[in-house]
């Protein structure tokens, strides 16, 4: 990514959530967007609570044991894992709020826990979000694939 004010090189730094991670593992062509986002970018982070979230859906899927760990073995391979740690949980517990005052003005279902916990992770990391997750859609560090 180039700034328009100079010729240096803006750092992509990149958090996935369980959306972005699902389309990936699915093949779809949100998931061949995701991919490509992944490998032009210079860091990528996954929440912890992802890899959760991504094991319990690909079970609800259908999908082996062992492709679910080969899945998360891969995640872990391709993006550093935010830890939830006491000051995260701090942080999302006020980010959940936000988000659930924007989905009740936007008409959506009430964001939980971990949407806090993956928009605080992506916060904690100064990244952007990549994501298609309507719960996130508009946020200033949003990167939409959906």
């Amino acid at each position: 990514m180039w700034s328009r004010n100079s010729r240096t090189r803006i750092a992509l730094r990149l958090t996935l959530d369980s959306f972005a991670w699902i389309e990936i593992i699915r093949g779809t062509s949100l998931g061949s967007v995701a991919k490509g986002q992944v490998e032009g970018s210079d860091a990528c982070f996954t929440p912890a609570i992802v890899l959760a979230e991504v094991a319990h859906r690909c079970r609800r899927d259908g999908l082996p044991g062992s492709r679910i760990e080969g899945e998360l073995k891969a995640m872990c391979e391709a993006s550093a894992v935010v830890p939830i740690t006491p000051k995260l949980v701090s942080i999302a517990a006020s980010v959940t709020e936000e988000l659930r005052e924007r989905a009740t003005l936007r008409g959506l279902r009430p964001a939980g826990l971990a949407d806090g916990l993956i928009l605080a992770s992506a916060r904690g990391v100064h990244s952007q979000l990549l994501t298609g997750d309507p719960h996130f859609e508009g946020l200033t560090e949003t990167r939409w694939i959906g």
